[in-house]
């Protein structure tokens, strides 16, 4: 639902009869992430098993710093 809404630029779960949406593609070679309190950039790139560098360059990050809440574009490997 995160997705859908973020793709279509909505603040509310509401929609409109015939309404037009976009639809993420499951083909995607990234997936969304949410950070969590305690999370960082270094311990996400170990879980899912890429590097710091490739998360801060899909996410057109200049620092390490995260936010609880962000989301972050991973990488499927």
């Amino acid at each position: 639902m995160a997705e859908l809404k973020r793709l279509n630029g909505l603040s509310s779960d509401l929609l409109s009869v015939g309404e037009v949406l976009r639809v993420p593609n499951n083909s995607s070679t990234t997936f969304e992430y949410i950070v969590k309190s305690g999370d960082t950039l270094y311990r996400i790139a170990q879980y899912y098993n890429t590097t710091v560098d490739e998360i801060k360059k899909l996410n057109n990050l200049t620092t390490n710093s995260l936010i609880i809440g962000q989301v972050l574009q991973i990488p499927k490997k």
